[in-house]
């Protein structure tokens, strides 16, 4: 596996504890949101005729209320611009006019921080709900680059004009 420069350079400290989710390749995220709620994220390769996906699942961690799938070929990955404090990356699951953007971020600017992650819900462009995975032992945020690596190792190249992952010549 092709693993990005940049996270090469990251700390240790960024990588997770064994996978308590019930992601069958590679879990994205997987954690409690409150209210009884769990949210999990996975990256499941070559599964599809286009290859890869992203898999989302949230609700009572036994029994999900919403379970979502995009191929990586959907175009739903938006990698880091490369600015701010923050390092981020995210992928939006689409549903019924609702965009589920689950993302995972770490503050490079703080001198004590950690991986974040959870789900931004959209409609349209309005915001619904924000929620962020609760820190805790059985909380898993896999380490920055990972969709990124994925896309990569699906054939994808960063474009860096456009801000997206897409196939062919990126320049």
């Amino acid at each position: 596996m092709r693993q990005s420069p940049c996270l090469a350079a990251l700390p240790l400290i960024f990588l997770s504890s064994a996978a308590l989710a019930d992601c069958t390749e590679q879990t994205l995220i997987s954690c409690d949101t409150g209210n009884g709620n769990h949210l999990e994220a996975c990256i499941e390769a070559g599964v599809s005729p286009d290859g890869a996906r992203f898999t989302y699942a949230f609700g009572p961690r036994d029994k999900p209320k919403l379970t979502l799938r995009e191929e990586l070929a959907a175009g739903t990955a938006t990698p880091w611009s490369g600015v701010g404090r923050a390092i981020w990356e995210s992928v939006a699951f689409r549903h019924e006019g609702h965009v589920y953007e689950v993302w995972h971020s770490f503050d490079r600017l703080e001198q004590v921080a950690s991986l974040e992650g959870g789900v931004n819900v959209l409609r349209g462009e309005e915001l619904l709900v924000s929620l962020s995975c609760q820190p805790g032992p059985g909380t898993v945020i896999a380490p920055l680059f990972t969709i990124g690596d994925a896309m990569a190792e699906a054939g994808f190249c960063r474009d860096p004009d456009l801000h997206e992952w897409r196939r062919g010549d990126c320049g």
